[in-house]
């Protein structure tokens, strides 16, 4: 009789993940448009086309649903939805910017400094931890006479004095 296949979890876990990935899932499990995307890169020039040309939200929105962008569900978009997307992305970079100036704030942080980098999940050999300066030894100690056994001398010394008792009569 065949095995029954066994089920391995993290498997199924990576292949769901990449599963989700393919589609082109937007981290809220809906379908990427490509709408923030599209709003973060050209927001001044929307927002001249609004404020300088005199063009309303929903005819704006009718041009991007025009050239294919849509709502998540497949809508054309609505001046209302691009508004929406609009104040996300204010929001975005206004946090964005606040996290950037409290960082510039602080006194352990260079100024001007970007995050640093992610570390690779395995370092490689190179990036063994070493202690820090003020831990490590000075100069190395010299060994004297007077200098404290190690374990194993004191191991040996001591076979060495009770070796008449391991022998068998």
């Amino acid at each position: 009789m065949p095995k029954s296949p066994r089920l391995d979890l993290r498997r199924l876990q990576r292949d769901t993940a990449a599963a989700t990935r393919a589609t082109g899932l937007a981290p809220g499990g809906k379908p990427a448009t490509g709408l923030m995307d599209l709003v973060r890169e050209n927001l001044d020039a929307l927002v001249a086309l609004q404020r300088v040309e005199g063009r309303t939200w929903d005819a704006i929105a009718a041009g991007l649903s025009a050239q294919g962008f849509t709502t998540a569900d497949g809508r054309t978009l609505t001046g209302t939805n691009l508004t929406g997307v609009i104040s996300s992305v204010r929001r975005q970079m206004r946090r964005r910017a606040d996290r950037q100036a409290a960082r510039e704030a602080r006194a352990d942080v260079p100024s001007g400094s970007a995050p640093p980098a992610r570390r690779p999940a395995h370092p490689s050999a190179g990036d063994r931890p070493r202690l820090a300066p003020e831990l490590q030894p000075r100069e190395p100690t010299p060994i004297t006479e007077d200098a404290p056994l190690s374990e194993a001398e004191i191991r040996k010394l001591q076979a060495e004095r009770h070796g008449h008792l391991f022998n068998k009569d």
